[in-house]
């Protein structure tokens, strides 16, 4: 920054200013005037607005400290956008086609002479299925609504909503820009 320095001493004494003086009217200490014209300190953009009101020069824009952590996230929204979509859906549908956590259990029973027992499986085995030597029959299904599908439908549905947020955000950003 030593050529900002040099630029603002020179503007300075173009002016025929002492240092506190133009500290003075630029709106800063002078001390930290002394620690610019020396190239020890680079300034803020408001400090660069500051300068061009006193200084009345446009050349100040060389200068400003380059912030490219605000433009990388800008040029990546489309892309997070497009996963968030993406992992949206693909949750959705594993919920609506319970891949995860199914809704239908089914209920056999069996019956050997004083001995009653239940099965409860989420695998239809037939009307009829044998484990070891008892024999199962179906007495009924039912619909169970896990939590847990909620949970993923919920989440589903943010993701896909902040995909559109992010998507229509990036849009805007972009025509600003043009």
């Amino acid at each position: 920054m030593q050529s900002l320095g040099i630029e603002l001493k020179r503007l300075r004494t173009n002016k025929k200013w002492t240092q506190a003086f133009a500290a003075r009217e630029i709106g800063i200490q002078q001390s930290y005037l002394s620690k610019l014209e020396n190239g020890q300190f680079i300034p803020s953009p408001e400090v660069i607005e500051k300068l061009k009101l006193c200084y009345g020069e446009v050349c100040f824009n060389n200068y400003l400290p380059i912030t490219s952590s605000t433009n990388v996230p800008l040029k990546k929204l489309p892309i997070l956008s497009f996963v968030l979509f993406i992992i949206g859906l693909i949750v959705w549908l594993c919920a609506t086609y319970e891949i995860f956590y199914p809704e239908t259990y089914f209920t056999y029973q069996a019956k050997q002479g004083e001995f009653l027992a239940f099965n409860v499986s989420q695998q239809y085995q037939g009307e009829r299925f044998i484990e070891g030597d008892v024999t199962y029959q179906i007495v009924g299904e039912r619909q169970v609504s896990r939590i847990e599908k909620r949970f993923l439908i919920v989440g589903s549905v943010v993701c896909i909503l902040l995909s559109i947020v992010a998507g229509v955000f990036s849009q805007r950003y972009k025509f600003r820009k043009l």
